[in-house]
């Protein structure tokens, strides 16, 4: 088996969208003359069915509109990463996912043909929309997108739930009688909340949103632990506070994701507006702009704040996985989440492999993995819930 390095991968999928530099078009060119298997592969991956068909139809795309549905995707502006990007390279690197697994999966498998695993998976569907409400009084409501319903979730507040998901009402609550609901959204689901302000917050599997079904006229405060994209409504007499374990986020109306899964970290990705962010018990701030990570070491108690491409970190709200360079851990922890399976290492070698790709959330998990093991070669056994990494 012939291994590739990923910037060669990179350099093929530029070739094919015709956007390669100068400089980039010298080093795939010295690639070729290299070894005669480079341009035989090279070849190869040009000629590939699949492959061609996604490059046709990349081509008869309106740019102009491609670009203003990129640029727009769940609200995400151009960081100044994907600013000083062609933007041709942008809307390929979104536009294309299918063609960068298969040239991934083409240039490592030197056979060139399709050595797909059929798995039985026929358990293990994708995560839907469902949930659990959990009242003040203790009482438990099960949520699914359906018909919509009205249900009462306090004295006198009645929410409305639908396909959209869960809706309060608008108002304000008089001091001295706030009241809690618990959104709690198991492994294999997700779900939306509007809460009484207006602010929208898409949870995501295996999360939890604690919140008053009214605010009261001083602040906005919600509890979460998971992961959530909050749509926060601007409103300067109440900020709005989002508290986790170990962070409290003050909130200026804004878009952002909030990510407390990995037990080591705490991600807070801004797509667009203000946050400031504290730890629990002290009074420091750190000031996060658009377009930036803030990387919480739970250990360690500090924060590092860096630039990077969100769409990444937010791309799940969007129905779609979007892996750069992820470890093979991570994305089986995300898997595993999604689509409510257990996941077994065969060694713990294995989980430092990396890979690069864009998927469809709703995929079926068979799609999903045969992408994985075509690049990285590792192979994937499938037994009712479980899946097992192996070499």
């Amino acid at each position: 088996m012939i291994h590739y390095d990923e910037n060669i991968i990179q350099l093929i999928q530029l070739y094919l969208v015709s956007d390669l530099s100068g400089e980039e078009k010298r080093l795939l060119e010295t690639w070729l003359q290299q070894d005669p298997s480079h341009k035989e592969l090279f070849d190869r991956v040009c000629m590939n069915g699949d492959v061609a068909r996604d490059f046709e139809a990349f081509e008869k795309i309106d740019k102009d509109i491609a670009w203003k549905h990129v640029s727009g995707m769940g609200g995400i502006k151009p960081t100044a990463k994907s600013k000083g990007m062609h933007w041709y390279r942008w809307v390929a690197a979104v536009m294309l996912p299918l063609m960068i697994v298969a040239v991934g999966y083409y240039i490592v498998n030197d056979s060139g043909k399709s050595q797909r695993t059929k798995y039985k998976v026929t358990e293990i569907q994708p995560g839907k929309s469902k949930a659990i409400l959990r009242l003040d009084n203790n009482r438990v409501i099960e949520l699914a997108g359906e018909d919509e319903v009205r249900l009462e979730v306090a004295k006198g507040v009645a929410v409305k739930n639908n396909a959209s998901g869960v809706v309060y009402p608008e108002q304000v609550a008089n001091k001295g009688e706030t009241v809690y609901n618990v959104l709690e959204v198991p492994r294999g689901g997700e779900y939306t909340i509007t809460l009484s302000d207006g602010t929208m917050v898409y949870l995501n599997s295996g999360s939890e949103l604690r919140y008053p079904v009214a605010f009261n006229s001083d602040v906005r405060e919600v509890f979460l632990s998971g992961e959530g994209f909050f749509e926060v409504i601007k409103d300067t007499a109440r900020p709005f506070l989002v508290v986790t374990d170990d962070l409290k986020i003050k909130v200026y109306g804004t878009s952002f994701n909030v990510n407390t899964y990995n037990l080591a970290n705490i991600q807070t990705v801004l797509v667009e507006g203000k946050i400031g962010i504290q730890e629990k018990n002290s009074d420091v701030e750190f000031a996060v702009e658009p377009g930036q990570l803030a990387l919480y070491d739970r250990e360690k108690g500090t924060m590092e704040i860096r630039d990077v491409d969100v769409l990444s970190y937010v791309a799940w709200k969007n129905q779609e996985f979007v892996f750069d360079g992820k470890s093979l851990e991570d994305i089986m922890n995300t898997l595993s989440l999604w689509y409510d399976v257990d996941v077994f290492f065969q060694t713990a070698s294995l989980k430092q492999l990396h890979f690069t790709g864009h998927l469809g959330r709703y995929e079926d998990i068979s799609h999903i993995l045969d992408a994985i093991s075509g690049v990285t070669q590792v192979k994937f056994s499938v037994k009712g819930r479980t899946i097992i990494v192996m070499e």
